[in-house]
């Protein structure tokens, strides 16, 4: 009998912390909120796989190394917001920050998982350039473009009673880019404009991790020589009734 041992996977999460994180067309919520709070309980839900954290906006920042503690990444990114950095969206430079916290991983399966809601406009990595990398370490992209674009709600402060208001807001976004980036690193792309799509796509992901993982354990081929035992026993068992019956009929003919 072989032992089914699930080897995790190590995976790093880039999330965009920029001002236009503030939208709030995840309404009655921001964006950063929403996101904050779907991160939260992917990172409840995992066992075994090493998560670290990379926030970023003008500049790309280490938040959290790969930790298996994930009581401690939840209480980090619970103190994420944005305002942290200089504005911006430096997508290049999250993915290499992100990469260059995997590249020594002995794990089999290395992923990043980028949060983005706008374009490249900042830092001194081409996204692409940092993709390629990805790849040549065998280290896989996901891609998760938060909001649809255009214009949008944005907080402006609030009103003379205190009440929250509100302008629209144009925020220029590059699906194609992002796609790119996935296809790339042989990853995938999801649009999330709300909350549910946003959980959705973390789940298609988690869906394809979880598959990666049970193919290199050889997990199917190893679930199915669990009852073996039980059925050298079950043989033993009848073979031991056999000999029993056959003795009593012997000593009492």
């Amino acid at each position: 009998m072989r032992d089914l041992t699930v080897e995790g996977i190590d995976i790093v999460i880039a999330l965009d912390i920029s001002t236009s994180m503030n939208a709030a067309d995840f309404r009655p919520r921001d964006r950063i909120t929403v996101a904050k709070e779907v991160l939260r309980s992917f990172i409840e839900g995992r066992s075994n796989d090493r998560l670290g954290l990379v926030v970023f906006a003008g500049e790309a920042y280490t938040q959290a190394p790969l930790t298996l503690d994930y009581h401690v990444l939840v209480e980090i990114l619970g103190s994420v917001r944005t305002g942290l950095v200089e504005d911006g969206t430096a997508i290049g430079n999250a993915l290499a920050t992100a990469i260059n916290r995997l590249r020594d991983s002995d794990a089999k399966s290395k992923v990043v998982i980028l949060i983005t809601d706008g374009d490249n406009n900042a830092g001194n990595i081409s996204p692409m350039e940092a993709a390629a990398i990805a790849q040549q370490f065998g280290i896989r992209i996901y891609t998760i473009m938060v909001g649809k674009g255009g214009r949008v709600p944005f907080p402006s402060g609030p009103d003379f009673f205190g009440k929250p208001t509100y302008r629209e807001v144009e925020i220029p976004v590059n699906p194609d880019l992002l796609k790119s980036i996935a296809r790339e690193a042989r990853g995938s792309f999801y649009n999330a404009v709300d909350r549910q799509t946003l959980e959705s796509g973390l789940n298609d992901i988690l869906d394809q991790l979880e598959k990666t993982k049970l193919y290199q354990a050889g997990g199917y081929q190893n679930m199915t020589e669990v009852y073996q035992p039980f059925l050298v026993l079950a043989c033993l068992a009848l073979l031991l009734e056999v000999i029993l019956s056959s003795t009593r009929l012997r000593s009492f003919p």
